[in-house]
């Protein structure tokens, strides 16, 4: 099973627009500083996160191709 990298889930925030951690933590309901300790690898992402970012990813790109508001 591979994992998320802190480096992929930082890309994934600014590739949403999220310029902000805190911007993102609002969206997953999760703090700041939690955000902050995966994108610093001072914890592991987890399995829940990183489902939640590329859901959120795909919203996103479903809005933009097909007009679809999530």
């Amino acid at each position: 099973m591979t994992f998320m990298t802190p480096a992929e889930f930082k890309e994934l925030r600014l590739k949403l627009g999220y310029e902000t951690r805190r911007e993102l933590a609002e969206q997953m309901g999760v703090t700041r500083s939690c955000i902050e300790h995966w994108e610093y690898g001072r914890r592991p992402i987890p399995k829940y996160a990183e489902k939640l970012i590329k859901c959120l990813l795909v919203a996103k790109l479903a809005e933009k191709q097909l007009g679809i508001r999530a």
